[in-house]
């Protein structure tokens, strides 16, 4: 690896890695079960927390695209068994291999001019996080603010465009076999948006319209940017203390705690939609914390995305409907409206389909109180597609619903962490008002 980058960016290392850790995890985890197979146990404790410590270790050194798998295995309660899930949890807000002082001096000096020394009174040595594309260092400016200043690692486009190739492969080989399983206009969709998240100016931007589209929600806390301090590669805001939203999953809070903190989850993913069309298309728990006067600061603007109206309304209807207390009973003609396109010749398969995933979704509004921790909604929806792969390959949304739905699938796996309970139509109806006021 050159010396002027920190992550691996070879394609073919890259991908060699990546499936050597797939067969090794396997390969133990197997093994280990062959092992108690007379006992009838699983795999041990042990095991299973060795083999999260691979897994955050080798995604840890890889970065870029393949961290942010390992972020999302960590937040699905069904993507890895408990022990090696809590292990890779930590990806959340850290990760190993950090970059070395003299790597980040020197990024903010190309970035901004000068190094980090005579840009800020006071500028942390040790980065107070470490993820996907960056590390976020604290620091003090001039003024006697408090920021945090996100430097990106250097090599890290390189290895995020291997990573990307390498994908593209697969989707363009998938596309020869006809229309229904051609997912380009989907991977395009998905490389603009990650490419776009390298760039930290269009992240300051997307920080400040996220800050007017949750203009009614004071309960909300956005950063401010601090713009002569940031660049392409740097970006600086003023720092929110508080407590991690996975700190507080962890914590196992009274009810009535957790669903606080879950009313405002909701107001920060579905109040900028049902204002102004823009999503957090990112919400992980390490992307948000509890602050000690009890608002919600909202972290990480790069992966937002502003909705078209035609796509918007339809969402707004239905959620129109579900605070009213109605689950909608006709969405295909619905998503239709939206953009959906529907391929092959029966329709109303296609229109049942996407009704029983409607009807799943919608559980939150059909009783008074209801128990995210307790129910499978996400387990749920993969059952009903693997039912009917065919049937699910042929309905072809528009690409902005692939943004759209990372934003409310991982509001909702957020919420089944925290085990949060209640009263959810009446938030939704606290969104509506608001949304109209």
């Amino acid at each position: 690896m050159p010396d002027d980058e920190h992550v691996p960016s070879g394609r073919l290392k890259r991908l060699s890695r990546l499936a050597y850790l797939t067969a090794r995890t396997t390969g133990d985890l197997l093994a280990s079960q062959a092992r108690r197979k007379l006992t009838g146990e699983g795999p041990s404790s042990d095991d299973l927390r060795k083999a999260g410590e691979r897994i955050l270790s080798t995604l840890g050194e890889l970065k870029g695209a393949a961290l942010k798998l390992g972020q999302a295995l960590a937040m699905d309660p069904d993507a890895l068994p408990e022990e090696a899930r809590a292990v890779v949890a930590k990806l959340l807000s850290q990760a190993p291999q950090r970059m070395e002082f003299a790597q980040v001096s020197e990024v903010v000096r190309s970035e901004l001019g000068q190094e980090p020394d005579a840009l800020f009174a006071a500028f942390e040595r040790e980065p107070l996080a470490a993820a996907s594309l960056g590390q976020v260092h604290a620091a003090t400016l001039h003024d006697g603010r408090e920021v945090v200043v996100k430097v990106q690692y250097p090599g890290v486009d390189k290895a995020l465009d291997s990573d990307l190739k390498n994908a593209g492969v697969l989707v363009r080989g998938f596309a020869l076999t006809g229309e229904t399983l051609d997912q380009r206009p989907y991977y395009d969709e998905l490389r603009a948006s990650l490419l776009r998240e390298l760039d930290y100016r269009a992240e300051a931007e997307q920080a400040e319209a996220y800050r007017k589209a949750a203009a009614r929600y004071p309960e909300l806390v956005v950063p401010e940017v601090i713009a002569d301090r940031s660049a392409g590669k740097v970006l600086c805001l003023t720092r929110l203390r508080g407590q991690q939203l996975l700190e507080v999953i962890e914590a196992k809070l009274p009810e009535a705690e957790r669903f606080r903190v879950a009313r405002l989850m909701l107001f920060a993913i579905w109040g900028p939609f049902y204002a102004a069309r823009l999503v957090h298309a990112d919400p992980h728990p390490g992307n948000f914390l509890v602050l000690p006067d009890g608002r919600l600061g909202v972290l990480d603007y790069g992966a937002t995305k502003l909705l078209s109206e035609q796509f918007a309304a339809t969402y707004r209807h239905f959620l129109d409907e579900n605070a009213a207390g109605r689950a909608h009973p006709d969405v295909g003609p619905w998503l239709k409206k939206a953009g959906f396109r529907f391929l092959g010749d029966d329709e109303e398969d296609a229109f049942e389909f996407c009704q029983k995933m409607a009807d799943i979704v919608q559980r939150p509004i059909q009783q008074e109180v209801f128990d995210f921790g307790e129910d499978a909604i996400i387990r749920n929806l993969k059952d009903v597609f693997r039912a009917s792969p065919g049937v699910a390959l042929r309905i072809k949304p528009p690409t902005e619903a692939l943004l759209f739905y990372r934003s409310a699938a991982g509001l909702a796996q957020d919420l089944r962490l925290l085990k949060a309970r209640g009263n959810f139509r009446a938030v939704l109806q606290e969104i509506q008002e608001r949304g109209r006021a």
